[in-house]
């Protein structure tokens, strides 16, 4: 077993990678399932490219929008303190998917709305929190108790899950959120006969050499997460969504480089054409 102590899985671009593969996608079932108290079947990963709402504002890239039966599900990565600005962040995110999903507008003076599609959102919650809850089930509605009722989030508490957990002798219930937060060091003992446990092991200790063992350059980095996602990705028949975030991929690594490499320089790294990379900078412009 590798040296390296840290536990990368609770980071942001790790669960991405590792989710959107195609073993991640057992994972990402067992994870979604264990919060929801019911075994889900992924059935579409959706393109995490929201849009944006006014002209000013950025696109919003978010971890990972799936599909499963009558649910359109955001998962979400916070990582070391979970305060009122990510809860407002996220409700956001959250209220861009719902208007996606669940207006449909005929016309410019008629919408149609979808109540029967449930628009969650979990957030995976890493480091101390003031909530003594495991997980916090957030309705929204108003004080008339008229509630949105297709729309809802999921507030994951992992270390309270963690003392919830050994507070009470029991671990089954949420093996796969606690193996979330381990090191391979605790990986290696923890449900050793386990498949899921044991692939999210494995794809751990292949991120974990990449990043902490070898030393890469920002631009080396940004190649690395590239390679990785399409090694990782589905050989045959991927979904169109992991397909659009791959090329998102592309095009974002492309113009974080634009003024840092010439275009040349830039296509060999981006494994694209010249042509390509002419293209994707001139429609930023």
């Amino acid at each position: 077993m590798t040296k390296v102590k840290e536990a990368v899985g609770s980071g942001d671009d790790f669960f991405k990678v590792v989710m959107l593969s195609k073993k991640g996608k057992r994972m990402l079932e067992q994870i979604i399932g264990q919060v929801l108290g019911k075994e889900v079947e992924i059935l579409e990963f959706i393109n995490t490219e929201l849009g944006k709402t006014q002209k000013i504002e950025k696109n919003k890239r978010i971890d990972v929008i799936v599909k499963i039966d009558g649910v359109i599900a955001n998962v979400e990565v916070n990582t070391n303190d979970y305060n009122y600005v990510k809860f407002f962040r996220n409700f956001a995110y959250l209220v861009n998917l719902f208007n996606r999903y669940s207006v449909k507008e005929i016309d410019e003076n008629e919408k149609i709305y979808d109540l029967k599609t449930d628009i969650i959102q979990i957030n995976l919650n890493f480091g101390k929190v003031s909530s003594k809850e495991a997980i916090l089930i957030n309705e929204f509605g108003n004080d008339r108790g008229m509630k949105i009722k297709n729309l809802r989030s999921y507030d994951v508490f992992i270390d309270n899950i963690k003392k919830f957990c050994y507070d009470n002798g029991g671990l089954d219930e949420y093996k796969y959120l606690l193996m979330l937060d381990m090191t391979l060091d605790e990986l290696e003992d923890f449900y050793p006969d386990d498949e899921i446990v044991k692939e999210y092991g494995d794809a751990l200790m292949k991120y974990s050499e990449d990043v902490f063992i070898y030393p890469h350059s920002e631009e080396e980095e940004k190649q690395m997460m590239h390679d990785m996602e399409v090694d990782m990705a589905y050989d045959k028949g991927v979904d169109a969504g992991i397909k659009e975030g791959i090329e998102q991929k592309e095009i974002e690594m492309i113009k974080n480089l634009k003024d840092k490499l010439s275009i040349e320089e830039i296509a060999d790294v981006a494994k694209v054409s010249i042509d390509k990379v002419k293209e994707i900078i001139s429609n930023e412009n």
